[in-house]
């Protein structure tokens, strides 16, 4: 039996893909010389971290509740990866392909030059931009690191799940040490890495998603405002130590205020935009960066206006809403076609 949806884990989710399609475009502004951000769209931080950071903590909490709400009682291995892999790779796929093609003909070369063939594995796992993040050349063209990360996430669920079930605080304590531990090993260990792309890091973001679930925690207006004042002084105080750890609290206390406010604007119109954001956030979360990337290296972005900058954002935005329909669409078709021919085995 399906389960009911979320209002709260729609709407969160809702808000993380609108701030990091807003992330990307302002990213053209800041990488600017000299960096404009005046002419970015709303904001470039939320509570004294980079708003991109701020939507990536929000995905990976709502991702570990969303996960938990539908295979806590039950998760059959095999079935839970078969699900994670066809809601993964065929559209990556898909978005690839154009992309590399469009690319090839655009810019009259072959993405990745110079990079070892072989590596393209990495391109068809899924990982090239999280190796690409770490300074290790692939093939990349679009899903961001955040796409390897969350592919480690499903393959390692099942094995949180059942800690959590049997053993939660023994889980809260590993969490703890492995957050501790990647600290240090993208700090002080030999081999450097981002530290906002490894999987030990977001592990009390995705845990805490998990627990709220798990506890069926309806936030009262206590914990909203605890978390707000702790959004607030952060912003506020702007404290110095390392921006990760910031992430991770102030992406905890953000998704806690999220869904104390999503209770006061659950109406239809706002449930059906929700439900839309939702439901193309991973063809959005695709070919957002490549649309976002080519228009604005058309524009002159130097001499733009704030106003039409915000023009420009619109105009943006409806390219990804076209081009996300458009691959969603084709993904639906491709998978109906599959299941079709399966069935007639």
């Amino acid at each position: 039996m399906k389960k009911e949806r979320l209002f709260y884990l729609d709407f969160v989710r809702a808000v993380a893909a609108v701030s990091i399609v807003i992330t990307h475009f302002n990213a053209r502004y800041l990488y600017l010389n000299p960096p404009m951000p005046e002419k970015a769209v709303l904001t470039t931080t939320v509570s004294n971290i980079y708003i991109g950071d701020w939507g990536v903590s929000l995905f990976f909490i709502i991702s570990g509740a969303a996960l938990m709400y539908v295979y806590e009682k039950k998760c059959e291995l095999k079935t839970f990866y078969k699900k994670r892999f066809f809601s993964i790779y065929p559209m990556f796929w898909m978005a690839y392909i154009a992309a590399f093609i469009y690319s090839f003909y655009a810019d009259k070369m072959m993405p990745g030059t110079g990079v070892p063939k072989w590596r393209f594995i990495f391109t068809v796992t899924g990982f090239d931009g999280l190796l690409m993040t770490n300074g290790y050349g692939t093939f990349y063209i679009l899903g961001e690191w955040f796409l390897g990360v969350i592919i480690l996430m499903y393959l390692v669920f099942p094995l949180l799940r059942k800690a959590m079930n049997a053993k939660p605080l023994l889980l809260l304590a590993a969490v703890v040490v492995m957050y501790v531990a990647g600290l240090w090993l993208c700090y002080r260990g030999p081999y450097p890495v981002v530290a906002a792309t490894m999987l030990f890091i977001r592990f009390p973001e995705i845990v805490f998603g998990m627990f709220f679930v798990k506890c069926s925690w309806k936030v009262d207006w206590k914990a909203a405002l605890a978390a707000f004042v702790v959004l607030v002084l952060n912003g506020v105080l702007k404290p110095g130590f390392l921006s990760n750890i910031q992430t991770t609290y102030v992406g905890i206390a953000s998704f806690v205020v999220l869904v104390y406010l999503s209770y006061f604007v659950k109406f239809a119109p706002v449930e059906k935009v929700c439900g839309v954001l939702s439901k193309y956030s991973y063809a959005i979360f695709l070919v957002h960066h490549v649309i976002i990337d080519r228009v604005m290296a058309s524009v002159d972005l130097v001499n733009i206006s704030v106003k039409r900058s915000y023009l420009l954002f619109v105009v943006i935005c409806c390219m990804i809403a076209v081009f996300a329909w458009l691959l969603f669409f084709l993904h639906k078709k491709l998978m109906g076609c599959i299941l079709k021919l399966r069935a007639g085995k």
